[in-house]
């Protein structure tokens, strides 16, 4: 008899934990929707911003640029270019060109993502031909914040020093990496160009912010049910189990 009472109170434990532990969950997906909304709304006072020119001069927390409308005046440096690798244009495979823009009337350069170009065209000497245009240039874009690995399942960098062979294909805007093998500094942030009035010209430019609330209320009911499905279930189970003995 003790031995049944107690089985039966393992049973309930095991049951409100699983429970509670599912309605923890969901909970906790509520809290990254209200600040996934909070980062939204920064984000877009921030595009609704009056582009910042970008002079070379040292910038003021860097960290509350980002997404910042930006215009920037200088030259390619297209000897030091490089790409991001595993970039897909409407699901075609492709890179992004990186190249880095001296600013005029400073001795720093921005890193400046130009768009995509299909992987065929990945290759330093394929690039050439889209390595236009010579001479000044304003670019007109959005500054963002150094990208490193956000997960450790996902490709890495590999490790550079300045002993070391040129990198041309990464995977992340890493600057703090990047800046090792550039012959002048970079501007702690880098630009990401705006749509150019070609829209077929290689590279592909643009940006596309993505302000969704994302899956995170989808999620949070989906934990809710697990949970009503955990509590409710044992319990209906346990009713018929007494009707059919009955």
């Amino acid at each position: 008899m003790k031995s049944s009472v107690w089985v039966r109170a393992l049973i309930v434990t095991g049951i409100v934990t699983v429970a509670a532990t599912m309605v923890g969950l969901g909970l906790w997906q509520l809290r990254r929707l209200q600040e996934r909304r909070a980062l939204n709304a920064e984000i877009r006072q921030r595009l609704a911003q009056p582009p910042l020119t970008l002079s070379g001069q040292d910038l003021d927390s860097p960290e509350q640029l980002d997404y910042r409308p930006v215009v920037v005046q200088g030259t390619f440096d297209f000897a030091n270019e490089i790409v991001l690798s595993n970039r897909a244009y409407e699901g075609s495979p492709g890179v992004h060109v990186l190249t880095p823009l001296r600013i005029a009337g400073s001795d720093v350069a921005v890193l400046v993502d130009r768009g995509w170009i299909p992987y065929m065209a990945a290759a330093p000497e394929a690039r050439v031909p889209y390595q236009i245009p010579a001479g000044e240039v304003e670019i007109a874009g959005i500054l963002r914040r150094a990208q490193p690995r956000a997960s450790p399942f996902l490709p890495a960098n590999p490790p550079l020093s300045p002993e070391q062979p040129r990198l041309d294909s990464w995977f992340w805007v890493d600057l703090n990496q990047i800046q090792v093998q550039m012959p002048y500094p970079l501007v702690p942030l880098f630009v990401v160009e705006a749509a150019r009035p070609d829209p077929i010209r290689l590279p592909l430019s643009g940006y596309e912010v993505d302000l969704s609330d994302g899956p995170h209320l989808s999620y949070a009911f989906q934990w809710f049910a697990f949970a009503a499905i955990a509590a409710v279930g044992p319990l209906v189970y346990w009713r018929r189990s007494r009707r059919r003995k009955s």
